[in-house]
């Protein structure tokens, strides 16, 4: 029996900035279903990776393939011919990305904020978008709420409606950049309950995030990054329980300390 191909395969990707390499020549491969957990110091490359994956940043070097496709381009003749704006913006649906910021559209209500995507780039006709944006409002348990529009909503319910519009896209593939770091503590655990409901689902996610105990409980594989490489990619038991590196060590005796911890 042939083994299922990856969801996403990324190898060799660099990204530079001036002559310093934030992302270092990174390989990963996430098989479908799986909740990979991102973790690692200020400045370790961590969301400069999934920017990359999305192509919301262009990598120096490296490939990139989502569910088969290229996100870099296409490949003619042993030769890759780099993809225009429309077309990486369409290979871009396939992938759901929630940002530490909400950056919701202030104007339109929370239904319309879900509906838009849908209807604007996939044509789905408005009343249709707006059906399944109620329901996948109902999913993130805000349904009552949306006729609201962002500025009448705590950042907890505004980072859910975040999810909900990067889910109505129908992605294969979801990515979270830290998206708890923006909200006071009492609103994390909304946000973190709404990722929980997506692994149970079964959907692929890759998540950047500082909320260690969450990593641990959720996720399936965690990967820490340092100096913009992979240092280790382990099962989360192993990472917290016996860290491979030193430096892996150092990171979690300095975010075990009672008084607060590493951020970035």
């Amino acid at each position: 029996m042939t083994a299922e191909a990856p969801l996403l395969k990324v190898v060799g990707l660099t990204k530079v900035y001036g002559s310093i390499p934030v992302v270092d020549r990174v390989d990963l491969v996430v098989t479908r279903g799986e909740i990979v957990m991102i973790v690692g110091p200020s400045g370790a490359g961590k969301s400069t990776l999934l920017r990359c994956i999305n192509r919301i940043e262009v990598p120096y070097a490296g490939e990139v393939v989502v569910d088969g496709v290229d996100m870099g381009g296409e490949w003619r003749d042993g030769a890759l011919v780099p993809d225009s704006s429309n077309q990486t913006a369409r290979k871009r649906q396939k992938i759901g990305m929630v940002f530490q910021r909400f950056n919701l559209f202030s104007h339109l209500s929370a239904i319309d904020n879900v509906a838009i995507g849908p209807y604007r780039v996939l044509g789905v006709p408005l009343g249709e978008a707006r059906g399944r944006a109620m329901a996948l409002l109902d999913r993130v348990k805000l349904k009552q709420h949306a006729a609201k529009r962002p500025a009448q909503l705590s950042g907890g319910q505004q980072q859910r409606v975040a999810i909900a519009r990067a889910l109505a896209m129908n992605p294969v593939l979801m990515l979270f950049d830290e998206p708890t770091s923006a909200l006071d503590p009492e609103l994390v655990g909304e946000v973190l309950a709404v990722i929980r409901d997506l692994a149970r689902d079964g959907m692929t996610m890759l998540v950047v995030t500082h909320e260690m105990q969450f990593a641990r409980e959720v996720g399936t594989r965690l990967v820490f990054m340092d100096g913009g490489r992979i240092v280790e990619d382990t099962r989360p038991e192993m990472f917290f329980a016996n860290p491979a590196s030193e430096r892996a060590r150092e990171f979690l005796r300095r975010v075990n300390k009672p008084e607060g911890g590493e951020e970035g």
